[in-house]
């Protein structure tokens, strides 16, 4: 998490619901632009489509424009020679199997947690190590890679731009900056519905041809299918932590991807058409392991980090913990808690530069303009603090600005639905009251964790394997999601297999 201007949080709060649109400098072209009526062929999927109105060229400057956005908004690219090679081998394989082998593609591995990966126009992909800790071979890898190189292919970005003229265009051919809908609105990265409508279709063609590719490459073309349902075993997970309803066939207001059983059905069916066996052709699960072993996992302790339930940044020098039945996902500008009911919280920081009393802080710069209610003064750990409530968008909101030391300030925006009422309200302040300032030892001992890959001996079990890992809870089943094995599968002995640890 990185300091920001006061601006932020009054965008976030001004925006409603916590969300808001939030342009990454893909530009649409001139307002007054009128769609072609000429049609062209697609040259990936050979099926006649509207001629897009974005050139080639004009769709590389795009994504040249908008690379260095993506790099600021993910912590920049991971910098670690052996998996950078590794991915750009892989993408190369792949893109020798497309309609243009030649590219261009240039892929680049985020230095973020979350689980994601996209396209720009112009061949730019991106997956996050985040996602990479998920997938559990090269061919799982390889499906990833080929979807987002599908969406550049059948040229998806351009189709979107014009089908958006006129209207206000989310980089929406970027995917979700973030992995989940819930921290997108937190962050202001909300987007539209018909826009998530019409990339469906889109979503379903890059899968096909994903899956060609696949193929053609030597790859099982079933990995595909298997890694969209180690992502469904996760958001599983996520909703099982936080104690939330999961239905995996409901397609989220916001979501770009289509319901992760439908995609995994479409998906083997386009397998078969490809006439090879499960298993036939190649996975490489060794090879995979053994390029990620030691990768960095979660967030890099320079940027502060989620350990468990708990959020500490050893530079800065405090940390705080979320209630049970929360999780907390980190970013370059934000800490988001995610609970039951979708209650979620937003930590960030301010600059008071003006040293005004705590109080005046919250009221007339942090939320000037914000209509506000009960305004109180407290203490958090020693640390003078105020609060007040507001309304934002459809949630019951609570600000809370601790004062950190001379001109610096920390903040939590909270926000629960009404029909919660306040049963969220004791766990909301636990929450604010965990802050602490914490001490240079405590600050030294934080160490990043990451990927270990281990040979599961005769008796290891889920369990036993995942206690080796660094969470409170759910241990088993974390492991069995970082791994793949569906239900209540056990690894078997001799294989290798991913925990997390430092």
């Amino acid at each position: 998490m990185k300091s920001r201007a006061v601006r932020q949080i009054r965008q976030s709060l001004k925006a409603g619901a916590f969300g808001g649109i939030r342009y990454l400098g893909l530009v649409l072209l001139a307002a007054g632009a009128v769609a072609l009526s000429a049609c062209t062929t697609n040259p990936a999927t050979g099926k006649s489509q509207i001629a897009p109105l974005m050139s080639p060229e004009q769709e590389a400057r795009a994504g040249a424009e908008a690379h260095p956005k993506i790099l600021e908004v993910y912590g920049g690219a991971y910098d670690d020679a052996k998996v950078g090679g590794y991915v750009a081998g892989v993408t190369t394989r792949i893109a020798r199997a497309t309609n243009q082998p030649n590219g261009p593609y240039r892929v680049t591995v985020l230095d973020s947690p979350v689980v994601n990966a996209f396209a720009l126009p112009g061949g730019y992909v991106y997956v996050t190590r985040g996602l990479m800790a998920l997938v559990n071979d090269e061919a799982e890898l390889a499906s990833v890679i080929g979807h987002e190189i599908g969406h550049v292919a059948a040229r998806h970005s351009a189709q979107r731009q014009t089908a958006a003229i006129g209207t206000s265009l989310l980089g929406a051919v970027l995917g979700a900056v973030v992995g989940s809908n819930a921290v997108n609105q937190a962050f202001g990265l909300g987007g539209q519905g018909f826009l998530a409508s019409y990339s469906r279709d889109q979503e379903y063609e890059a899968d096909m041809l994903g899956v060609q590719y696949l193929a053609k490459a030597g790859y099982d073309p079933y990995a595909a299918a298997d890694f969209l349902n180690s992502m469904g075993a996760q958001e599983a997970l996520n909703a099982k932590v936080r104690n939330a309803e999961h239905d995996a066939s409901r397609n989220d207001w916001l979501a770009s991807h289509p319901a992760t059983p439908a995609r995994v059905s479409a998906a083997n069916a386009h397998a078969r058409e490809t006439g090879a066996a499960p298993g036939q052709q190649e996975r490489n699960r060794d090879a995979y392991l053994s390029a990620i072993d030691g990768m960095l996992y979660g967030d890099d302790p320079d940027e502060g980090i989620v350990r468990d339930r708990e959020f500490i940044h050893p530079k800065l020098g405090f940390s705080f913990k979320a209630p049970p039945g929360f999780t907390l996902t980190n970013s370059a500008t934000a800490v988001v808690a995610q609970g039951p009911d979708g209650t979620i919280a937003k930590f960030d920081t301010g600059q008071n530069a003006g040293g005004v009393e705590i109080g005046q802080y919250l009221a007339n710069e942090w939320a000037k303009g914000v209509r506000l209610a009960s305004l109180e003064r407290f203490t958090v750990n020693g640390m003078k603090a105020a609060t007040a409530t507001a309304t934002i968008g459809n949630y019951n909101g609570r600000l809370v600005a601790i004062e950190f030391g001379p001109g610096r300030v920390y903040r939590f925006l909270m926000g629960t639905v009404p029909q919660a009422g306040t049963r969220h309200d004791a766990a909301l302040q636990e929450l604010v009251m965990s802050f602490r300032k914490i001490s240079a030892a405590e600050a030294r001992a934080v160490k990043p964790l990451r990927i270990r890959i281990v040979t599961v001996r005769p008796g290891d079990t889920a369990l036993s394997l995942g206690r080796r890992m660094i969470y409170s809870d759910f241990q088993a089943e974390r492991f069995r999601v970082l791994n793949g094995l569906a239900g209540n599968g056990e690894p078997r002995p001799g294989t290798r297999a991913k925990i997390i640890a430092e």
